[in-house]
Order: structure tokens, then C-alpha cells, then sequence
């Protein structure tokens, strides 16, 4: 009887048990769920509200841009903002400010036409210190100039002082420099021939080249001092080539240059020329050589020279240029006494060539001091002895004496081996003869000169 009861105590305890356990599990997921449900609500909520802020801002900034003073007044505060920015605050932080302008360039006033002026510089640098924000305004606005009036100024040289213009009052402006000085000269007029060149070959064809058929005009005057006018070698017109395929007509500008090639500023009546030119399209080549102009310093000369260019295309009308197979190169080589490098050197173009695949080339110079060496002990060799005939020379006539002159490299390395002496006894028949004496060298850029007699007495026997 204990035994049953104990087994419904036990039962009835484990069925509790798992109904406890049940009844947890239920109230856990209600709460799993109201706070689900709690999270859900804020977010949404949440939402809610930044959505109507984002309607407030629209409706705020619609009502801004409907006003054109709104948009002004906006404008202008971030004009502000981006103005603060880029100037770091230097604005507001610093009160007083110094700053420098380069490049600010001069105007010159009152010049009379009469008048070349010089040293008067392109541009000058400009010295400012006051309020920032009155340095910044400057800065942006470039509403100032620098002057100089010579209305009063005459012929001869001056100090002249630098003026400046449309600068806050409240900056301290400061030139360097401040004063120049300057020379006014007379102009002179002068006639010069007018040649021309091309510009903008790079953006012509390499298969075109242009020729110039007629010039308006083939003289200009040129109005500068008589000290501009001497430094004139050369005035062209500036013919423009760039992608010409066919004949055309050009108004050319025309500007003078110094033996730099540096364009010097004068006045040029006309100031351009009516050009008509010609297209051509033919192209040979032609072999390049050295035209030596001038003379080496005394006791020098030219022991070797390369081109940095052997041949050459040249271009221009088929009839004008099918039979020049040479085209050269003038290397100045005035006072020269040592071996050097010639760059930039121009080719000399033949009539009817218009241009050249290349513009310019240089040349190398083996430059040697020139010393000169007797040489005794020649002996002299027969020539063209066909019939085997007995030739005897007359006392010591079989030897000659000779001297040879070239670079001291090439002379000192000479032995009598390098050296002929030779007579001819061609048809000379039996007998006693004078005949002369030849020598050579075989070295052509060396020179040889016989000192013993140039004729020597001979005589010719049968074996």
C-alpha cells in the first residue's frame, strides 16, 4: 500500500514539474514579443520623425530660392565661408599683413615717337604691407598699375622714379625697384633688304616642302637708334607653312633679328608683305660636305672632321633640284688651336631647294699643331725602265732630301717607308740625262717639299 501511494507522489511531482517548465516557456516568448514589438515602434517612430524634419528643410529652402534676396543673402555667406577657407583664417587673424606681387608689369607714359627708349624692364615686384583684407581685395582684383611718365623727360640718359596707381591708402606699396635708369636716343631710319623664313615646319608635312614665288615688296625701312640699327643682320618675313598642301598667298609679318637670331624690337614699315608660295612634293638625297671658312690660328690645322650628318633629303620641284647631288656646310673655323665640337650649323640651301629633312647638323674637328720634319736618305727609285736598261745617278744623286709639314700626331709617326722619291726614264734612250725629281707622301693631308735638287743628272748604259 506505501508502495502505490509513493508512485502517485512521484507522478504527480514529475507533471508539475514539466508544467512549470511549460508555463515559463510561454511567458518567456510573451516577453520576446513585446519586446519585439517595443523595438519596431521606435523605429518607427524614429522614422517618422526625420521625415518630417526632412519636409521642414525642404519646405524651408523652397521658400528661400522663391526669394531672390534670400538667394543673394545665402550667396553671399558662402562667398564668405569659401573666402575664410582659402585664406586660412589670415583675414580676421591678422590685422596687418605683408605680401609681394611678381611680375606686375610697366607701363610707360609720354614717350615721345621720336624717342628709342631703353632700360626699362618688362615687369617689376611689388612690396605690400597693411590690413590682410585689404591685401587679399588687391590680390584678387589686380585693379593697380605700375607707371612711369616721361613727358618731361629728354633726349640723354635719366634716373626716372616708378608711380603707382589705384592701391588702397591704407597699404604701404613698396617697388623694387623703385627708380630705373633710362636712356632716350634718337631714331634713324635705315633700308634693309627683306628675306623671310618659314615658321611651323614641325606641323608641315615631311613630304611637302614650300618655295616662295613673289614678295610684295623686297625692301623695308626700319626707324630704331643708330646703336639698335648696327645690331640688325637680318630681317624676314615669317612665312606660316603649318599644314599647307597646295599653293597659297599669306600676309607675312615681318620682325627684325641679331646674329643670335634674338627678333629686336624697332619699327618696320610695312610691317607685313604679301607672299605667294608653291607646294612641292619631290624629294632626293645629296651628300653633305664641309666648307671650311677662315683660317686656324698660326701653326694649327685640321688633321680629320666628321659630320654628325653625311646625306641629306633635300625637297623643291623635280625639274629645279633632280642634278644637285652635293649640298654643303660652312664650319668657321677663324683663330681655332684645338680640336672642338661646332653645333647648330646650317645648311647652305642651292637654288631650287626648298627645304632639308634636317635643319641644322654639327661637326667634330681634329684640330693638331702643325710641326714640320726633314727626312734624309731617300733613295730615289727608276720608273717605267721597260728595256731593262743599266741606270747609274751621277755622285750622290740616288738620295734626296725632303721635309714634311702636317699635325705634329701624324708626323711624328712617319718613317722613309711613307716616303717616295721617284724619276722617270720612260722612252729615254742610252745616254747622259737630266731628269726630274718627283716625291709624295702617302698621307694626303700632309704636305712634302724636296729640298735636294729638283733635277739630277743620270746615265744610261745597255747590259
Amino acid at each position: 500500500m506505501n508502495k502505490k501511494n509513493d508512485r502517485k507522489d512521484f507522478h504527480d511531482s514529475t507533471t508539475d514539474f514539466f508544467l512549470k517548465v511549460v508555463q515559463r516557456e510561454k511567458e518567456y516568448r510573451s516577453k520576446e514579443f513585446h519586446t519585439k514589438d517595443n523595438v519596431n515602434l521606435a523605429k518607427s517612430k524614429t522614422v517618422d520623425k526625420v521625415s518630417v524634419f526632412y519636409n521642414y528643410i525642404n519646405q524651408v529652402i523652397d521658400k528661400i530660392l522663391s526669394s531672390r534676396l534670400s538667394v543673394m543673402f545665402l550667396s553671399l555667406i558662402i562667398a564668405a565661408i569659401l573666402f575664410i577657407s582659402i585664406s586660412g583664417g589670415e583675414v580676421w587673424s591678422s590685422p596687418a599683413a605683408g605680401t609681394t606681387l611678381e611680375n606686375v608689369p610697366v607701363v610707360v607714359e609720354g614717350l615721345d615717337s621720336q624717342y628709342e627708349l631703353s632700360g626699362i624692364p618688362e615687369s617689376v615686384e611689388v612690396g605690400l604691407i597693411g590690413p590682410s583684407l585689404d591685401i587679399y581685395t588687391t590680390r584678387l582684383s589686380k585693379n593697380y598699375e605700375v607707371y612711369v611718365d616721361l613727358s618731361e623727360v629728354s633726349e640723354g640718359e635719366h634716373i626716372v622714379e616708378l608711380k603707382t596707381r589705384n592701391f588702397p591708402d591704407t597699404l604701404d606699396v613698396m617697388l623694387v625697384p623703385d627708380t630705373l635708369k633710362i636712356k632716350l636716343a634718337p631714331k634713324e631710319s635705315q633700308t634693309f633688304d627683306l628675306g623671310y623664313r618659314f615658321i611651323n615646319e614641325d606641323e608641315l608635312d615631311a613630304q611637302y616642302s614650300i618655295s616662295v614665288e613673289s614678295m610684295a615688296v623686297n625692301k623695308v625701312t626700319i626707324r630704331a637708334s643708330r646703336e639698335t640699327l648696327d645690331k640688325i643682320v637680318k630681317v624676314d618675313a615669317g612665312i606660316d607653312v603649318a599644314n599647307k598642301t597646295e599653293a597659297f598667298t599669306q600676309d607675312a609679318r615681318i620682325k627684325a633679328y641679331d646674329s643670335m637670331g634674338n627678333e629686336i624690337s624697332v619699327d618696320i614699315a610695312p610691317t607685313t608683305v604679301n607672299v605667294e608660295c608653291n607646294v612641292a612634293s619631290y624629294s632626293q638625297t645629296a651628300t653633305v660636305k664641309a666648307n671650311f671658312v677662315g683660317e686656324l690660328a698660326s701653326g694649327y690645322q685640321i688633321s680629320n672632321y666628321a659630320l654628325s650628318q653625311s646625306t641629306v633629303k633635300i625637297y623643291g620641284l623635280k625639274e629645279d633640284i633632280q642634278d644637285i647631288s652635293v649640298v654643303y656646310v660652312d664650319v668657321n673655323v677663324q683663330d681655332l688651336n684645338k680640336s672642338t665640337v661646332i653645333e647648330n650649323l646650317s645648311l647652305k640651301k642651292e637654288t631650287g631647294v626648298n627645304k632639308f629633312s634636317i635643319d641644322e647638323i654639327s661637326v667634330t674637328l681634329d684640330i693638331d699643331k702643325v710641326i714640320t720634319k726633314s727626312f734624309d736618305n731617300i733613295p730615289i727609285k727608276v720608273l717605267n725602265n721597260d728595256k731593262k736598261n743599266k741606270v747609274s745617278f751621277a755622285g750622290k744623286g740616288d738620295k734626296a732630301i725632303v721635309s714634311i709639314t702636317g699635325s705634329e700626331k701624324k708626323v711624328s709617326s712617319l718613317t722613309a717607308d711613307n716616303i717616295q722619291a721617284t724619276i722617270d726614264v720612260n722612252k729615254l734612250d742610252v745616254g747622259t740625262h737630266k731628269v726630274n725629281v718627283k716625291v709624295a707622301v702617302d698621307d694626303d693631308d700632309l704636305t712634302i717639299h724636296l729640298l735636294s735638287s729638283s733635277k739630277i743628272t743620270i746615265n744610261i748604259e745597255r747590259k
